[in-house]
């Protein structure tokens, strides 16, 4: 699977599909899925952290606990080119978050080694990174689960944070910060596929 970076479309032998956008019920309901283990928890929470903070799945599996910030509510997140931002984390998102790093502790994974926040839990793996392709086959089990019609991919996360980000009347200039993008003409080409909500009323409200 390739997803070309200008067209925001997602390629699988040959074809061609645009980005998801989910909807607050059906994230809600794809982590309601995890099972209620430590390993569920973690995936809840990172699923969480992928919908709340717009970022790619690498940004989040690369992640170190000496990235987050507890007193500040924020991640220092690495992405594209090796640039490094920080974003932050609303209430929610930071008590689910809490939560995890505390049953990292309790199942023995501490700062020791500065290991990814989202690491694997089981013996053979315990505090190791863990791989894309995990997160990608996660979400469609979940999402089948669910039974969300819509396909779950990482990165339709990333594009639901900047509708909605967008819906809400955040500038466009914070949005650009927020996905760490260089250019503002990306983030503009970025959300231009995405008929904003305000966009669609507005269209509705013409008259003749």
């Amino acid at each position: 699977m390739k997803t070309t970076p200008l067209n925001h479309t997602t390629t699988t032998k040959g074809r061609k599909f645009h980005a998801e956008i989910y909807t607050k019920d059906e994230v809600m309901d794809l982590a309601d899925q995890c099972n209620k283990g430590a390993s569920g928890l973690r995936n809840k929470v990172l699923i969480i952290v992928l919908y709340r903070c717009g970022l790619r799945v690498s940004e989040v599996l690369g992640i170190r606990s000496s990235d987050y910030n507890q007193k500040d509510g924020t991640l220092r997140v690495i992405g594209k080119g090796n640039k490094m931002r920080v974003v932050g984390l609303d209430s929610q998102t930071r008590m689910n978050l809490d939560l995890w790093m505390l049953k990292r502790k309790e199942i023995g994974i501490n700062g020791a080694g500065n290991p990814p926040i989202f690491c694997g839990i089981s013996k053979q793996n315990h505090g190791q990174p863990i791989q894309t392709v995990y997160i990608r086959n996660l979400l469609k089990r979940l999402g089948k689960t669910a039974g969300i019609e819509k396909r779950m991919n990482p990165h339709s996360f990333r594009h639901t944070f900047s509708s909605d980000l967008l819906n809400e009347g955040i500038g466009l200039q914070h949005i650009q910060l927020s996905l760490g993008h260089s250019a503002i003409a990306t983030t503009s080409k970025y959300l231009q596929r995405f008929n904003p909500k305000e966009t669609i009323e507005k269209i509705k409200e013409r008259v003749w």
